[in-house]
């Protein structure tokens, strides 16, 4: 690596062209780092300024000089910073070019933009590959078809530049001298060095790189560089077009995630936290002779289903298009994982439409029955995922004594819920109601596009409505106001108010939608008729968000597990319960880690697990009193404060890894000092939560584990 500092001017007059290879991003600036880069250029004008600006690094990759040509340079850090400084430049010379400034303009334009001797895509001193080339290379040539990012820029600096200098023109020799000799780089040339690893360490500054970023540029160093513009051309383009945003750029964010869901959808991988896409990609075909043309075409099939199944394109099926629907109308993005594996159970013709519907029906009705039951969607991420490298080749075998597991309200439970649910405060109401009428099935369905929640005892009582309900009208209003009987659709919610039931009734019966319609037959509408009405739709509602008949059996002492009784003695009603809940949980804990060891069910509250060293352990523990159950890391020994402080320290990583935030216990008259993570409002005593619970002491423990024994691992190392 040469390194030099070097101005602008002395970058851009030189005999060379910088390229920007295809697999960089795009370009990615907007008007925050325009602005930045423009206030910069007007601070160093001040006359008690000394001195250069420096704007960061460019890190090239040299190409062998070739005879009669211009030597190439591949831009691997800085493309942002030098594609901005060349915008701003052809600003200057276009303003320049109105305000009568030839000479100018020409300089610019002959000395800095572009080599006027070369032809074809010699001629230009910065040459955007694939991506931006088109836009760029337009609004060099001053051009009007020039769009996107790059013409958002330049109309930026021209506007900058037209204000400064409309009504004194001689300002822009001035302004060009300052960007051209007073902006200065450190510049780097790599000769032998892998230029994707440099491009790792180097790119700090500016717009952050994300992990489509990142695996974009891993997956082009892996392709020869004769071979590249054809890879993109045929292959990643089309794969990145199928996330261009509403803005026509690409989504950056979505594109991650998808990358995310990916590795996520295949069985030997597991749940990953965003801020390790990257580093699992690459640990995962950096260490296998991958194809990249292999590869891209497995992603580009991904990317098709996974428009469909975030409900971007319609499936061959109709089935599978309507399942879809409904699920996504609950914003359950962490089933994608699973539902990718699905898709490719059914393209390998190991399930069917058919099949696969069901499968994403379930899904839907694990995910609102456990909504409408007050049950935490906490840990959806790893538990779909987890989902996927459980039943390793085969997702949809396993995936209803899975959900079983987790905790999937059955119908009695369900529809007792759903009764005293408070509908409209919660979220989902309109999903929910849109259902419920489109489950109706009438051959001409309503148009719901302007349909809103309407209530039918309404939100402000008049007297009228008083009258009507009696002494009990305000307790009547405050408990039934919001639940699912009292809800209903329409598009004349102004019009109904808060009129008499009768009047209501009679708007009601010309409804074209059916939900609405129905409730013509009620002669009143009081507490009685809310719930008859919310228990019906408590039914329909359990027909159509699956799930479970009957409850999930609990395994109880003496059925063939081990049971804390010993010796003849008998517990106490606490202890029994605690034993029990351990026996269950150890039971469950079994069928889903074959590893795991055969132990005794402590009748305690709390149960622990090593993590590989003295000094450290996993605990889950339960409080009646309190009503949660919980899963912490417990830090002793002689060390444990600065441990504990060393933890702390990182406490924002590993929060974002975990995806909660803990509680921090120091405790240092103690023994030990924790980080905990409750879940809260759900008593161990109420049996019917034990799968529930269990499932996410489970999840909680393996995320616990994978956060903290490396930690615990570099904290123990001896020191070299």
């Amino acid at each position: 690596m040469k390194p030099s500092i070097r101005t602008l001017g002395e970058i851009l007059y030189s005999p060379s062209q910088y390229v920007i290879p295809v697999f960089q991003r795009n370009y990615r600036w907007e008007e925050p780092q325009w602005s930045k880069l423009w206030e910069n250029v007007i601070e160093i004008q001040s006359p008690n300024k000394r001195g250069n600006h420096f704007l960061g690094f460019l890190v090239f990759v040299s190409e062998l000089p070739q005879p009669g040509q211009n030597t190439t340079f591949y831009l691997v850090d800085g493309q942002q910073r030098l594609a901005s400084s060349s915008i701003l430049l052809a600003a200057v010379r276009n303003i320049a070019r109105k305000l009568g400034e030839l000479e100018l303009a020409d300089e610019i334009h002959q000395y800095y933009l572009v080599h006027p001797l070369k032809k074809g895509e010699q001629h230009y001193r910065l040459l955007p590959k694939e991506r931006d080339h088109d836009n760029y290379l337009a609004l060099i040539a001053g051009k009007n078809t020039a769009a996107g990012r790059m013409a958002d820029a330049l109309r930026y600096f021209e506007a900058k530049v037209a204000t400064r200098a409309l009504d004194s023109p001689e300002r822009l020799r001035p302004l060009f001298d300052t960007i051209c000799q007073r902006l200065e780089f450190m510049c780097a040339t790599l000769e032998t060095e892998n230029a994707y690893n440099i491009f790792k360490s180097l790119n700090s500054t500016g717009v952050p790189l994300g992990p489509a970023d990142l695996i974009r540029n891993f997956v082009f160093m892996h392709v020869p560089p004769g071979e590249q513009d054809e890879f993109d051309r045929e292959l990643w383009a089309p794969l990145e077009e199928r996330f261009i945003g509403a803005n026509g750029t690409l989504d950056e964010e979505q594109f991650s995630s998808f990358f995310r869901d990916y590795l996520m959808s295949r069985q030997d991988t597991g749940y990953i936290s965003p801020r390790e896409t990257f580093s699992t990609f690459e640990a995962k075909f950096e260490a296998t002779d991958f194809s990249p043309r292999e590869l891209a075409n497995a992603l580009v099939k991904s990317a098709q289903d996974y428009a469909i199944i975030s409900g971007q394109r319609v499936d061959k099926s109709v089935q599978v298009t309507e399942a879809l629907t409904g699920l996504n109308q609950l914003e359950s993005s962490t089933t994608y994982p699973l539902i990718l594996a699905l898709f490719a159970q059914r393209a390998n013709g190991a399930i069917g439409h058919d099949q696969l519907a069901h499968a994403i029906d379930c899904l839907s009705g694990f995910i609102l029955r456990r909504f409408v039951c007050g049950e935490s969607s906490r840990g959806y991420g790893r538990m779909f995922a987890r989902a996927v490298g459980k039943a390793g080749d085969d997702p949809f075998k396993l995936l209803e004594p899975y959900l079983h597991e987790r905790g999937w309200p059955d119908d009695r439970r369900f529809q007792a819920a759903f009764v005293a649910f408070p509908l409209y405060q919660r979220g989902y109401t309109r999903a929910v109601l849109v259902a419920l009428e489109r489950d109706r099935k009438h051959k001409e369905p309503a148009d719901l596009t302007d349909a809103e929640i309407e209530h039918i005892l309404p939100q402000t009582l008049s007297d009228a409505w008083r009258e009507a309900l009696g002494a009990e009208a305000e307790s009547i209003h405050a408990e039934w106001l919001h639940r699912p009987g009292n809800l209903t659709l329409s598009a004349y919610n102004v019009e109904l108010w808060n009129h008499p039931f009768g009047k209501k009734r009679a708007r009601y019966a010309e409804s074209n939608i059916v939900l609405t319609r129905e409730l013509a037959d009620y002669q009143n509408w009081t507490a009685n008729e809310i719930r008859e009405r919310g228990e019906q739709l408590a039914q329909e509602a359990a027909r159509i968000w699956i799930g479970p008949k009957e409850p999930v059996a609990v395994i109880q002492p003496g059925d063939g597990h081990a049971s804390a009784v010993s010796g003849g003695v008998s517990l106490s009603n606490t202890k029994q319960l605690q034993s029990d809940y351990w026996t269950q949980f150890l039971s469950v804990l079994a069928v889903q880690d074959n590893s795991a060891k055969t132990r005794r069910p402590p009748a305690e509250s709390w149960m622990s697990f090593g993590i590989g060293h003295s000094g450290f352990d996993l605990e889950t523990f339960i409080s009646v009193r309190k009503h949660h159950v919980g899963v912490a890391v417990r830090i002793a020994g002689t060390n444990k404060a600065e441990h504990f402080h060393k933890f702390y320290a990182q406490r924002n990583a590993i929060e974002e890894e975990i995806g909660e935030a803990l509680t921090w216990y120091e405790l240092p008259d103690k023994k030990s000092s924790y980080a905990s993570l409750y879940l809260h409002d759900s008593d161990p005593k109420d049996r019917s939560l034990w799968p529930t619970q269990h499932a996410w002491i489970i999840d909680t423990l393996e995320a616990f584990r994978r956060c903290f024994s490396g930690r615990v691992e570099d904290l123990t190392a001896p020191a070299k």
